[in-house]
């Protein structure tokens, strides 16, 4: 449970945020301290995220993005969405782990990724902690904000399926 007020969500993500509700369905499947989330588009029904899993590294208190290709940017119209994904689903597992007011945001990713999509998220103050060949990791202050995140479902596991965990 966070200790402290949260912060009013920024004017880009409430206008962004109803555009995404009403086009896609998020649901997540939690396992430990990792969950994996799904965006389904309403109209047709299919799954269009390839991978889309956050994990909670406790020790070195960070939220670190393990995968995030919400495949958005193949979709129609869909401007500014998949920064509005990154955001929603940082802060619903913030949420979701009760996560205090003093972790980072995690991310390894290739150089060319930051300059085009990390870098340019307001909500996020991304930088460079360090770089080997072709990647570069990124951490974020997490700041809680008032966003909504009660529109992300939990997913039903099918017993068919396996977990995207491996003991």
């Amino acid at each position: 449970m966070q200790t402290s007020a949260a912060s009013a969500t920024s004017e880009f993500i409430r206008q962004t945020l109803p555009g995404l509700r009403d086009r896609y369905v998020i649901t997540y499947l939690a396992e430990g301290d990792c969950i994996e989330y799904f965006l389904t588009d309403r109209a047709t029904g299919e799954e269009i995220s390839q991978n889309l899993v956050i994990s909670l590294n406790r020790f070195a208190r960070r939220i670190e993005i393990i995968r995030f290709y919400p495949e958005l940017h193949r979709q129609p119209d869909t401007k500014f969405f998949s920064a509005t994904c990154f955001y929603l689903l940082v802060h619903h597992f913030a949420q979701y782990f009760g996560i205090p007011p003093n972790h980072k945001v995690f991310v390894r990713t290739q150089p060319e990724v930051f300059t085009r999509f990390y870098q340019s998220l307001r909500d996020f103050d991304f930088s460079p902690q360090s770089q080997i060949a072709n990647t570069i990791d990124l951490l974020s202050d997490f700041t809680h904000t008032d966003v909504d995140t009660s529109m992300i479902k939990e997913k039903s596991a099918d017993p068919r399926e396996m977990q995207f965990m491996i003991a």
